[in-house]
């Protein structure tokens, strides 16, 4: 009797955590759609031109996301987390993942600007190479410093890809929570 209580339990706990799930994705469901949110641009916020190490150089870039509501009802954006990724030789290497927790209103039936400002510093950047994708690079015959010297001063033309993945935002709605998964790239082509 106790095995049978167990494994009822452990059935009923199951099914509130798969049905929470379910309720997370379908929740903004009310045949509109869920919000969308795509990567308009990627602006250069603020530039300082690249000095070689022991400088530390920022690099800080704006990230322009549109989030389009489509559905009858206010939703609000909670958190928005994503990676972003410079381009070498065709290959892209993941460089930060920010996380915005602003509370963003957009009402029904609306699109909104949502800007996430990132740093990166070209004295860290390289260490960071080198740790996450060091074999990668010596795969490509590519030396961190040397690429990160390139993106520093390439960037004002965008000449190279920047892709970013791995996107979730957290939208609050009438009926629960929504998780809505993005990712882009720029320039577009």
């Amino acid at each position: 009797m106790n095995r049978f209580v167990m494994s009822l339990a452990g059935i009923l706990i199951a099914a509130t955590a798969l049905g929470g799930c379910a309720s997370m994705e379908a929740g903004m469901d009310d045949g509109m759609g869920q919000p969308q949110v795509k990567l308009d641009r990627v602006e250069l916020a603020s530039y300082f031109p690249y000095a070689p190490p022991p400088a530390r150089v920022p690099l800080v870039l704006a990230f322009v996301f549109n989030v389009t509501n489509p559905t009858g009802q206010t939703v609000t954006l909670e958190e928005l987390r994503f990676a972003y990724a410079f381009e070498a030789k065709g290959q892209y290497f993941t460089l930060n993942s920010p996380a915005v927790y602003d509370i963003v209103r957009v009402p029904a039936k609306t699109s909104t600007v949502v800007r996430v400002v990132s740093v990166l510093d070209s004295a860290i950047v390289p260490a960071t190479l080198a740790v996450t994708q060091g074999f990668r690079l010596q795969q490509l015959g590519l030396k961190g410093p040397d690429v990160v010297k390139e993106w520093w001063e390439k960037i004002g033309d965008f000449s190279y890809g920047i892709r970013v993945s791995e996107g979730v935002a957290t939208f609050a709605t009438a009926k629960g929570p929504a998780l809505v998964s993005f990712q882009d790239s720029f320039p577009k082509k």
